[in-house]
């Protein structure tokens, strides 16, 4: 299958239902059964469940075992054996192709596939038809066109969330470039209800949060038609590059502070409203008994795990932690370094940093205050 004849967000998003039960029935797309419960609290959380996953990776580490290990004659005979094609390279699996939409301002196309490996419907993925390292951020035509679904999923009542995991500390299991996108109101929509942004398009830290959590307003979405023309969607990506880059000035920045560089990953998350971006310092929390991986959807408030038994595990670590976001907080970086990156903007630079040099200059940038 080869991504041709590009259409719009709203078209795929049609399409949708229909090609996730097909590719589900073919065999093609796996669909994991799982359970939600609710962590009420200042910063809610959903603690998603799900044994088949587990099960499933441990029957394929299990295997894996039993292959016993390999000496060198047999590391040599594997040497001209070809590497995996990857699932994000065309031809694709025809059921997990659902369409193409059109790169913005000269960008290639970008394809919509179906997860292979789902455990909330209809999760798919935006990716271009041609090879990009995940390890760096989306390009502003990418941008445009993730928020252009997020604007189509709101005209159709259904709420949509975006997130890009950047690079294996973020979460990342794949090299190909990819945004994914699920239907859910995660609850960082309610950890960010009580912040105020003075200044339209600029970054802010998350006052409370015990890391540091940037986050960004969006653009008012009813601002912008849908389907978006090829115009529309060039303004929407000037528009939305700079609050990218200025965000992510800041965590590289405190990266360094931190003592630490930017391979050590970032999770990105777009919802209608907000863009947030969290450095990383780990990409899994580890005590006795479990090793949580953790990806953009922790960080959105939405966390995995593959047993009863590590639920119980997670909750008697988050006791012992002062809560589910201290978590969080061992696998990201404090925010006193995105504090000090913030000052240091805002001093040198008039709240423009390197990475946004060229673009318009702002009046600066700060950390939060809670809504009174």
């Amino acid at each position: 299958m080869e991504p041709t004849s590009p259409v719009n967000p709203s078209d795929v998003l049609a399409h949708l239902p229909a090609a996730f039960e097909a590719a589900r029935k073919s065999g093609d797309l796996v669909f994991y059964d799982s359970t939600v419960r609710t962590v009420p609290g200042e910063f809610p959380f959903e603690i998603r469940t799900s044994p088949a996953l587990g099960e499933k990776q441990a029957a394929a580490a299990a295997s894996k075992e039993a292959e016993g290990p390999e000496g060198p004659e047999v590391k040599r005979k594997r040497v001209d054996v070809p590497e995996r094609p990857s699932p994000f390279r065309p031809p694709y699996v025809p059921t997990l192709y659902v369409g193409s939409v059109a790169g913005v301002d000269g960008e290639v196309n970008m394809s919509v596939l179906l997860n292979k490996y789902s455990l909330v419907p209809q999760h798919f993925l935006l990716c271009p038809v041609e090879e990009e390292p995940q390890s760096v951020p989306p390009t502003p035509g990418q941008l445009a066109q993730t928020f252009a679904f997020l604007v189509a999923a709101s005209r159709e009542r259904r709420d949509l969330v975006a997130f890009y995991n950047g690079g294996p500390g973020g979460g990342a299991s794949q090299r190909w470039r990819h945004v994914q996108f699920i239907d859910a109101r995660p609850p960082v929509d309610t950890w960010v209800r009580g912040m105020t942004f003075d200044l339209p398009d600029y970054p802010v830290i998350h006052p409370t949060l015990p890391y540091l959590h940037i986050v960004s307003p969006l653009p008012p979405a009813h601002n912008f038609p849908s389907p978006m023309s090829a115009d529309d969607l060039v303004q929407l990506a000037d528009r939305l590059a700079p609050i990218l880059m200025r965000s992510l000035d800041v965590v590289f920045d405190a990266l360094r502070r931190a003592g630490g560089d930017r391979s050590q990953g970032w999770n990105l998350i777009m919802t209608l409203d907000h863009l947030h971006l969290i450095p990383r310092s780990s990409a899994a929390f580890a005590t006795e008994g479990l090793t949580l991986d953790i990806n953009s959807l922790g960080y959105a408030g939405m966390l995995l795990v593959k047993s009863d038994a590590e639920g119980a595990a997670l909750d008697s670590a988050a006791e012992k932690e002062g809560g589910l976001v201290n978590i969080l907080a061992r696998c990201a970086i404090p925010r006193e370094f995105g504090e000090q990156a913030m000052t240091a903007h805002a001093t040198l630079h008039g709240g423009a940093g390197a990475l946004f040099d060229g673009l318009e200059e702002g009046a600066g940038t700060r950390v939060a205050k809670p809504r009174m």
